[in-house]
């Protein structure tokens, strides 16, 4: 009785992680077919460029813009959407397109980039930022110091004021909750 009990619950075990290996590779592919739509590195999306990594932050130093990276992996559903609805918004792609230099890096790849004269991967860099949730926004200044994260995902309201923020420098003088207080002023004061 005992070996049929555990036989049928091997045979469980292993039906379960059959299924559930499956389904994860099924989830995979769909995730690349997905990331075939997705705005890959160093390409036009309405009217948006990314950079790969090295290359941004070369472009960046040499027009003194900021640096915004969207670190991203195939399979997170909040990052395709930050790239179809945040990223599309026609104020977001001025805004960045004007102020940033924008830069995608796939925090799973085994992509090399240059880094100081050493090629690393894109894993690599994302882990060098400390990224662990997706999507992770890391915004730097065109020297390549690190400003700060933006964790989650941001609709383009949202996102529009943290840009608005970051590129005026408003960072290095007021919190982020008060420069929200004076854009609620600016509001209210405008519907009057």
């Amino acid at each position: 009785m005992k070996k049929s009990f555990s036989f049928f619950f091997v045979l469980t075990f292993l039906f379960f992680i059959g299924f559930f290996y499956h389904s994860s590779q099924r989830t995979a592919i769909a995730g690349a077919k997905d990331d075939e739509k997705n705005p890959s590195p160093t390409k036009k999306t309405n009217a948006l460029t990314w950079h790969k990594y090295d290359e941004g932050l070369t472009k960046a130093e040499k027009e003194r813009k900021h640096v915004l990276i969207a670190f991203y992996t195939n399979w997170c559903g909040w990052c395709r959407r930050m790239d179809k609805v945040t990223y599309t918004d026609e104020e977001i792609t001025k805004v960045l397109n004007e102020s940033y230099v924008a830069i995608k890096v796939n925090a799973q790849s085994k992509d090399k980039v240059e880094v100081d004269g050493k090629k690393i991967t894109e894993k690599e860099v994302a882990g060098s930022f400390r990224v662990r949730n997706y999507p992770t926004t890391w915004f730097l200044k065109h020297s390549g110091k690190k400003i700060a994260p933006y964790y989650g995902y941001a609709d383009a309201e949202t996102f529009l004021n943290v840009l608005n923020y970051i590129k005026d420098d408003l960072y290095e003088k007021i919190s982020y909750e008060e420069y929200l207080k004076k854009q609620e002023k600016k509001e209210n004061k405008g519907q009057k």
